[in-house]
């Protein structure tokens, strides 16, 4: 099975299953929005299937493009990647938050193992951890 990487963290409180960072969002309307942080920039357009309704960006990470679902509302954060058996053609999930805050995620349902990547609001790498997947609710998964 593929294995399921990347996401971006300042620090860790909601469950949720896969990783973060925290951007502060300039707040456009428009379909093409760019968010920052000190020198973090991206920016989004419509993603695709099995994501319809979501946004998509691309990062460099590690030195590898990685084409990600961008979860920057609390719905689309607290389904995360939730009962999904496939990512389609994306890399991973890219959690945006308004601004930097704590958060903890747990692998409620979420049927494949993941890698979960924290970095600081500047960009910087901090720390990575492998998840296991938990098929209980949030309350009986690790945190």
């Amino acid at each position: 099975m593929r294995r399921v990487a990347l996401a971006l963290l300042v620090a860790g409180a909601i469950g949720i299953g896969i990783g973060v960072v925290a951007l502060i969002n300039s707040g456009s309307d428009d379909a093409s929005t760019s968010s920052s942080t000190a020198r973090l920039r991206f920016t989004t357009r419509p993603a695709r299937a099995p994501f319809t309704g979501a946004t998509e960006t691309r990062l460099a990470v590690g030195g590898h493009c990685k084409r990600l679902v961008v979860a920057d509302d609390e719905a689309e954060r607290v389904q995360g990647l939730r009962q999904r058996d496939t990512l389609g053609a994306y890399d991973g999930m890219l959690f945006v938050f308004p601004q930097p805050t704590e958060v903890a995620f747990t692998m409620s349902t979420v049927p494949v193992p993941l890698d979960i990547g924290f970095y600081g609001a500047n960009g910087a790498p901090v720390s990575r951890r492998r998840m296991t997947p938990c098929a209980r609710a949030d309350a009986q998964c690790p945190a």
